[in-house]
């Protein structure tokens, strides 16, 4: 699942999520619309605050299709 559906389907503003991951606002706005793509710590705290729903994979295109 992308970050972005992620997102969506949980009524996460960005604001939130990026203090979840200590991160800025717009940063997590780069990495929802494929701008940016996270290095390996922050993809963790992703993946974490996600419950395993966004992975590194799903930033590379890898995900479940």
């Amino acid at each position: 699942m992308t970050l972005d559906d992620w997102l969506t389907r949980t009524a996460t503003k960005e604001e939130a999520f990026a203090a979840l991951i200590g991160t800025s606002q717009a940063t997590v706005n780069r990495y929802r619309h494929g701008r940016r793509v996270p290095r390996p710590a922050v993809m963790a705290r992703i993946a974490a605050a996600t419950g395993g729903q966004v992975t590194a994979n799903d930033f590379h295109g890898l995900g479940e299709g």
